[in-house]
């Protein structure tokens, strides 16, 4: 059994179908093909590419596929499954700083076709979604980021912090977290400080690499978007970041983490 990794695909179905087939995880009919493997998503499946819902539907589909073969399919929550959530929720509230949640959400990339195929069946399953995991030595979140240490000190209240908000109807707490994903880079912005930081987080949630996507390896490296094939490991070997930028035009990639 092995464990691969797909960082953010931000509604870029075709790559999606392509990774999943060139790595041997799903046939040409997108079938699951992968066995008893492990495929863990990133998270942020929408916004900045127009198949948000395709990439979520085709996820949903292959982990009932891959679980009747003992295999695995999973995702992260992402800061963009929160925010398509809000505005399912909140659609004509008000937000703090004026206009509708929905032109809100617009403004942080929104697709109308996403929003108009999004579902309840949608939102139970984005609900579900963990925003920390830990497997074997590696320390998964969505976002390279302190803020997760906002929620709690331990991965199951981190998580249950996460659940209690999407199932809440206060929508300042939702602003407030949502907002809290504004911060990128934190194991990176200074190696020695990034670094620290990064061991402070594996220290108290357990585990020796601490792999993310959420900002985009060639934003963060300032190197071209196409030449992105593979993951950066960086911190002194202690983060991994698996964002490859497809919406920026990386060709993506698969990663095996074990």
């Amino acid at each position: 059994m092995a464990t691969y990794l797909i960082g953010d695909l931000h509604g870029h179905y075709r790559d999606f179908e392509r990774l999943l087939i060139e790595s041997g995880l799903c046939n040409e009919n997108l079938k699951w093909t992968g066995g008893t493997d492990h495929l863990w998503l990133m998270g942020d499946f929408f916004d900045r590419g127009a198949s948000g819902i395709k990439c979520i539907d085709l996820t949903m589909r292959l982990q009932q596929e891959a679980k009747a073969d003992g295999g695995m399919v999973q995702s992260l929550l992402g800061n963009h499954e929160l925010m398509i959530l809000c505005a399912y929720h909140f659609k004509e509230r008000t937000t703090e700083s004026g206009g509708s949640v929905f032109d809100q959400w617009l403004r942080w990339g929104g697709i109308e076709s996403d929003f108009e195929g999004f579902t309840e069946e949608h939102a139970a399953w984005i609900r579900t979604l963990p925003a920390m995991a830990l497997l074997d030595e590696s320390l998964l979140v969505h976002a390279d980021a302190m803020m997760y240490v906002n929620h709690g000190t331990t991965i199951e209240r981190v998580n249950n912090s996460f659940y209690e908000l999407m199932g809440s109807s206060d929508l300042a707490a939702w602003e407030t977290v949502l907002s809290s994903f504004s911060e990128h880079m934190a194991f990176s912005s200074l190696e020695l400080t990034g670094r620290k930081r990064a061991e402070q987080l594996l220290s108290l949630f357990g585990g020796e690499l601490l792999v993310h996507g959420h900002t985009p390896i060639p934003y963060a490296r300032q190197i071209e978007a196409e030449d992105v094939t593979e993951a950066w490991l960086y911190a002194g070997d202690r983060c991994l970041n698996v964002d490859g930028g497809m919406y920026m035009g990386s060709p993506g990639f698969v990663h095996r983490l074990q």
